[in-house]
């Protein structure tokens, strides 16, 4: 691994007396094509003239925007106040056909869930699985805390006391429940969305394989939450 020409605390401390003069002067993206202001900046020492490069500095602190519902959040991105959002696969393909028709947002990768299904479809069939760009097994475990948390949903919880006997009632209720054709047609009716229910057994085991680590747990937080994003 090639050494750091100066520590990351230095690069941070380069790159925000950057940022404040950028936001002194009003400008929100600065295009660096100087070898040595490059170099000063990042460390890079690569020089050329015949083979372009440049560095781009974004006065943008990414963050993740909450609590607001999924159609507040398509009317922000089409009107330019967010820059991206995370949907579901069948969701926008039942409630906002013309991003496809029209090709009003571009689609960057897919979290397959449960792992290796996604919705079968032209947008979509070529996307890269999220899993893909996860480097470290911390990085892979927050993917699978966050596909177990979407894939479970939200489950009906019975106390801890309650009898067995009672509990395997209620999981063959709904078993019986979701197999129903009339509960089905119905979904389809009232949602516009097709039935896909995990059964017990499948929930059971969704929960069980949460991941427990203190620094999944905290870095999960930290990407859930509405602060800054950590570096990667």
């Amino acid at each position: 691994m090639k050494k750091l020409v100066f520590s990351t605390d230095e690069y941070k401390r380069r790159l925000n007396l950057v940022k404040e003069r950028m936001d002194h002067r009003g400008i929100e993206m600065l295009l660096v094509l100087d070898p040595s202001h490059m170099n000063y900046l990042t460390g890079f020492d690569g020089w050329s003239f015949y083979v372009h490069q440049g560095l781009v500095i974004d006065l943008k602190d990414p963050r993740f925007v909450t609590g607001y519902a999924g159609q507040e959040i398509d009317l922000a991105l089409m009107s330019g106040e967010v820059d991206a959002r995370a949907n579901i696969t069948d969701s926008v393909v039942e409630r906002t056909p013309d991003w496809i028709e029209k090709g009003r947002v571009h689609f960057h990768a897919l979290l397959e869930i449960p792992k290796g299904f996604r919705l079968r479809h032209p947008s979509f069939d070529r996307l890269p699985a999220l899993d893909t760009f996860a480097k470290t097994e911390l990085q892979r475990k927050v993917l699978a805390m966050f596909r177990n948390f979407r894939l479970i949903g939200s489950p009906y919880i019975l106390p801890p006391s309650t009898p067995k006997e009672r509990v395997e009632i209620l999981e063959e209720a709904m078993r019986k429940s979701f197999k129903d054709p009339e509960f089905t047609a119905s979904m389809r009716k009232f949602t516009g969305a097709d039935a896909s229910p995990l059964m017990p057994e499948e929930q059971a085991m969704a929960i069980k394989e949460i991941p427990r680590d203190p620094l999944v747990i905290d870095l999960y937080k930290k990407l859930a939450g509405s602060g800054s994003l950590p570096p990667r």
